[in-house]
C-alpha cells in the first residue's frame, strides 16, 4: 500500500530500504528516497496529490518531512488550494512542536527527522486513517505501511498470542498489536519519537467527553433545533473541506444504506460535477435498487458491479497479503472490482464510514440498549461491556485450538477492554471509543487499507468537527438516528423519500413504523431458523437478496477452497489448530 518507510540506524542500508518499499509497491507506484548516513526514508505514492519535491526540508535543512495523505483545515481554518501539505504541515510543527498536531483534520501519516537532535517523529492523524507499524531489530528503528517490509531483515519473530486471541474473538486485533510480538502499530492520535535507541509515544488527542451525552433527559425544542442546525452545517463543511480539491477525479461509493446518500446528497446540493458512484451487488437487491434511485435523482453516472463467488476467494486472497491480516476479511474484499475499474479513471474515493453507528445505530442491539441504561461500572456493566464485540464462541474455539494453546488465549481478550474501563465515565462513553477506536479503526478502516491501492481516500464522516460534535449529541437523540435522519429528511426530502436498504422504508418514517418493522424482522428471523422456513422462503418481502451470498458460497462454490487453506499441511504443522475441530467447524457450518 503507497506509505511511508525508513530505517534510522548507525550504517548505509540503502538495500534493505528498497527491499523494504519493494514489498509494499504493489502496482507499480512512484517513489522516491532519501539516505543521508544512517537516516533512510522513502516513499512510495500514487502521485496523484501533493506533487511538491519530496522530502521536504525546513529552510535552514534542520529537518525533513515526508507525508502521505491530505490534511483538509486546521483549527477550523480551510487550507488555500494551492498550499502544500508539507509546507504548512512542517511549519506548524517548527512553530508549535507536537502540540499543533490536535488542530490539524486530514487523513495522513508523516514522519520528521531533526537532523540537531538526531531525533525521529512519527505522527499519525486523530483517527489512524494511514497505517504504520514500527520495530526495533538489531539496533534499526524500521517503520511502513505494511507489517511485511519489516519482515525481510527480521528472522527472530515470535508469534503474538495477543493478536491470535484478538482475531479469533473480535475478527480482527485490538489496540495496537500486529501477528508478531515485537512488531507495532503506531496508535492514532499520537507522536512517536525514537532517539539514542529509546521510543517514546505521546497522544496528543482523545475522544471528548461530555457528560450530559449520556443521560436519556430528551432536550427542548429549541436545543433540538440547534443540534439539527448544527448538523446540517457540519456535514456540509466536511463534504465540502474534502471536495474543494480534484472536484472531476471523485469516486463515490453509494450504497443502500444513509451515510453514503448522506455524502453523495450533499455533494450534489454543494453542485459537485460530475458524480461518478459504484454500488456493489446483485441487479435485485436492496442496495444496488435504492442506489439506483438516488442515483437517478441527482443525476449520477452510477454502475452497479456484481460480487461474484470465483472474485471473492482471489480478493480474499490479495487483501489477506496486502493487510496483513491485522483487519477483518470479510467486509471490503467485494470492492476490488470496482476500484479496479476506475483505477486511473478517478483519483480520490470519497467514502463514508461509521457515521451511521456514532449518530446511533448501534442503540438497537439489546446488549448497547441495556448498557445505555447504566451509569456506574459495577459488576453487571463489566459483563456487559466485556461481550460487545465478541463474534465467535468459546465452545468453537475449544474445538478449532488444540488444549494447550486454547489455555493461553481464552481470557487474555479481556485485557483489551481494560483501557477504556474507568469509573470516572459513563459505561456509553467507553462504549463510543472503543467503536471508533478499535472497531472503526482496525475494522471498518479496513476498506481505506484496499481503496489506498488505487485511490487516495478521503472521508468526510471522519472530519474532526463533526466527529466532536457526534460526541455531544444526547442519547436521546440518538435513540432510532432520529438527529441523523431528521436532519437528511429536512434537507433532502425527496432523497429520504426512497426506502434504505435493511429495514425496505424510507428514511423519514415516524419512529413506531420502524419499530414495527425491526419487531417484523426479529420474528423472521426466528422463524427461519424454525421448521417454517420453507412458508417464510415464499414471502419476497422477507428474502431479498444480499448483495454478498456468503451462506449460500460457503456450501457450495467456495466450500473446497476453504478446506484446502484450513487443512492444509502448512496451516496445520504450526500445532495451533486441531483438524478434526476443523472439521467439525466446517461441517455445521
Amino acid at each position: 500500500m503507497p506509505g511511508i518507510a525508513g530505517i534510522i540506524s548507525k550504517q548505509k542500508d540503502e538495500n534493505l530500504l528498497l527491499q523494504m518499499m519493494g514489498k509494499i509497491n504493489h502496482y507499480n507506484y512512484d517513489q522516491k528516497i532519501y539516505i543521508d548516513n544512517g537516516v533512510h526514508l522513502g516513499i512510495v505514492h500514487l502521485n496523484y496529490l501533493n506533487n511538491e519535491p519530496l522530502p521536504h526540508f525546513s529552510k535552514n535543512k534542520r529537518y525533513i518531512l515526508l507525508i502521505i495523505g491530505e490534511i483538509f483545515s486546521y483549527d477550523g481554518m480551510e487550507l488555500f488550494l494551492d498550499e502544500s501539505n508539507s509546507v504548512f504541515l512542517l511549519e506548524k510543527f517548527i512553530e508549535k512542536g507536537v502540540n499543533g498536531f490536535d488542530k490539524i483534520n486530514g487523513h495522513y501519516a508523516a514522519c520528521i527527522y531533526d537532523f540537531k537532535e538526531k531525533l525521529l517523529y512519527l505522527i499519525s492523524d486523530r483517527f489512524g486513517t494511514r497505517p504504520l507499524y514500527y520495530m526495533v531489530f538489531k539496533n534499526k528503528f524500521m517503520f511502513a505501511p505494511e507489517v511485511k517490509s519489516l519482515l525481510i531483515s527480521n528472522k527472530e519473530t515470535n508469534i503474538n498470542e495477543y493478536a491470535i486471541s484478538d482475531l479469533f474473538h473480535f475478527s480482527h486485533l485490538f489496540g495496537y498489536k500486529t501477528m508478531f510480538s515485537n512488531i507495532h502499530q503506531l496508535p492514532p492520535a499520537s507522536v512517536l519519537k525514537f532517539q539514542d535507541n529509546k521510543i517514546q509515544i505521546v497522544q496528543y488527542w482523545d475522544y471528548p467527553y461530555y457528560e450530559e451525552a449520556y443521560n436519556w433527559e430528551k432536550p427542548s425544542v429549541e436545543k433540538i433545533r440547534a443540534y439539527q442546525d448544527e448538523l446540517s452545517c457540519l456535514m456540509i463543511q466536511a463534504v465540502n473541506r474534502q471536495t474543494a480539491r480534484n472536484k472531476s477525479s471523485i469516486l463515490y461509493s453509494l450504497s443502500g444504506g444513509l451515510d453514503s446518500r448522506w455524502i453523495i446528497s450533499v455533494a450534489n446540493h454543494l453542485n459537485i460535477r460530475p458524480i461518478t458512484a459504484f454500488t456493489m451487488g446483485e441487479s435485485n437487491s436492496e442496495d444496488v435498487i435504492y442506489a439506483g434511485k438516488v442515483a437517478k435523482l441527482i443525476g449520477a453516472d452510477h454502475k452497479y458491479f456484481p460480487v461474484k463467488p470465483e472474485d471473492i476467494w482471489k480478493d480474499a486472497e490479495h487483501f489477506s497479503f496486502v493487510s496483513d491480516a491485522m483487519s477483518m476479511i470479510y467486509g471490503p474484499i467485494q470492492g476490488f472490482s470496482p476500484l479496479r475499474h476506475y483505477y486511473r479513471k478517478k483519483e480520490i474515493t470519497l467514502s463514508s464510514q461509521m457515521c451511521d453507528a456514532v449518530f446511533g445505530s448501534t442503540l438497537i442491539h439489546n446488549r448497547i440498549k441495556a448498557l445505555s441504561q447504566k451509569s456506574i461500572w459495577d459488576e453487571d456493566t463489566m459483563k456487559l461491556f466485556s461481550g460487545l464485540f465478541v463474534l465467535f464462541r468459546q465452545d468453537d474455539l475449544k474445538l478449532i485450538f488444540y488444549s494447550k494453546f486454547y489455555e493461553l488465549i481464552e481470557d487474555i481478550y479481556k485485557n483489551a477492554y481494560l483501557n477504556y474501563t474507568r469509573e470516572s465515565v459513563h459505561p456509553m462513553y467507553a462504549y463510543y471509543k472503543i467503536l471508533m477506536n478499535e472497531h472503526g479503526r482496525r475494522g471498518t478502516l479496513a476498506g481505506n487499507i484496499m481503496n489506498n491501492l488505487f485511490f487516495e481516500t478521503r472521508m468526510p464522516s471522519y472530519d474532526i468537527d463533526l466527529m466532536d460534535f457526534a460526541f455531544r449529541v444526547p442519547l436521546s437523540l440518538k435513540k432510532n438516528q432520529y438527529l441523523y435522519r431528521s436532519v437528511f429528511s429536512r434537507m433532502f426530502p425527496e432523497l429520504a423519500s426512497i426506502p434504505r436498504e435493511g429495514t425496505n422504508l424510507p428514511i423519514n418514517v415516524p419512529d413506531y413504523l420502524l419499530n414495527l418493522k425491526r419487531y417484523e424482522l426479529k420474528i423472521v428471523n426466528r422463524l427461519k431458523s424454525s421448521t417454517l422456513n420453507s412458508i417464510v422462503q415464499k414471502f419476497s418481502r422477507w428474502n431479498k437478496p444480499a448483495y454478498v451470498k456468503y451462506k449460500v458460497w460457503f456450501k457450495a462454490d467456495l466450500k473446497q477452497k476453504i478446506e484446502e487453506i484450513l487443512l492444509d499441511e502448512r496451516t496445520l504443522q504450526r500445532g495451533i489448530f486441531y483438524p478434526e475441530g476443523i472439521q467439525t467447524i466446517l461441517y455445521n457450518h
